[in-house]
């Protein structure tokens, strides 16, 4: 995989970005909305999503981004992400504003306007800034393992006047204590192929979520997408740990404890996922 940063492998991949999605993604978007096109659903999607949400928490405790006091033994995937803190957002958000549009468009109804949201691996945080203005009496709160991420993500929050959010640097599979059953939704965009530990991933997810919370992915998912982008993503992309298909992601979030997932596709190559954590558990609220 490519840990380091490599100018020229990272030129090759933001130029395969860009033309996949100046040729497939944006008229592909077009084409869906002009004639009102929905994506097919495999699997099951979420029922009874809880509301109220859970309001402000974090945002009120930790107004300035929580670093980590030492390192993590994940650190070296992130190392490039941390050198590129500034400008990675100028260099991605022209390929991935379609596929987040899409995937926003089916996630919004599921979040009240107070819901608390997890943004895990929220990188410079611009789909946190869209997140959070869905949830104006709500929260979201920005996790990445990179620093320079973090800090970058509040900076920009906060020059958007987005008080209500707040930022931790984390590992994706070593989240807080403080975040066990304290969120309503979770959301991951374009960053679960990056995450080196899925499963155990998947399990901190849902033990951050209250019973019936929901955990959105947005990422890619068909084989033929995976099978001719894996080549390319291992060489030039910081830090890439590996794709997911469909089936993968379900089994993946079956085995994590979800009660129901469901697929997705938004755009040609990219899908929504969506989870639930059983709404009725035992011992399953919001700590704290």
């Amino acid at each position: 995989m490519a840990d380091g940063h490599d100018p020229v492998a990272g030129g090759v991949l933001v130029g395969a970005m860009w033309s996949y999605a100046a040729t497939v993604l944006y008229p592909a978007q077009a084409l869906k909305r002009t004639l009102g096109l929905r994506s097919r659903v495999t699997g099951e999607d979420p029922v009874s999503v809880p509301r109220p949400g859970l309001g402000p928490r974090f945002s009120v405790a930790c107004p300035d981004p929580v670093v980590l006091d030492g390192g993590s033994r994940h650190d070296h995937l992130v190392a490039a992400f941390d050198q590129m803190a500034e400008i990675y957002e100028a260099y991605v958000q022209p390929f991935s504003r379609p596929i987040v549009d899409e995937a926003l468009d089916v996630l919004a109804p599921l979040l009240p306007s107070d819901a608390r949201v997890l943004d895990l691996g929220c990188g410079p945080g611009r789909e946190l800034q869209r997140l959070a203005g869905l949830v104006p009496r709500g929260e979201v709160v920005g996790v990445d393992l990179a620093a320079g991420m973090v800090v970058t993500a509040h900076r920009a929050a906060r020059a958007h006047g987005l008080d209500h959010t707040a930022f931790f640097q984390a590992d994706a599979g070593d989240l807080p204590p403080t975040f066990a059953g304290a969120f309503d939704a979770a959301f991951t965009c374009l960053a679960h192929h990056h995450f080196p530990e899925p499963a155990r991933t998947a399990a901190a997810v849902r033990e951050s979520l209250r019973p019936g919370g929901i955990y959105a992915i947005v990422d890619p998912g068909p084989a033929w997408y995976n099978a001719a982008s894996a080549p390319l993503a291992r060489r030039t992309d910081p830090g890439w740990v590996g794709f997911h298909t469909p089936d993968e992601f379900r089994g993946l979030l079956a085995d994590a404890g979800f009660a129901r997932a469901s697929w997705r596709e938004v755009l040609p190559g990219f899908g929504l996922v969506l989870a639930q954590r059983a709404p009725a558990e035992a011992g399953g609220g919001e700590a704290g």
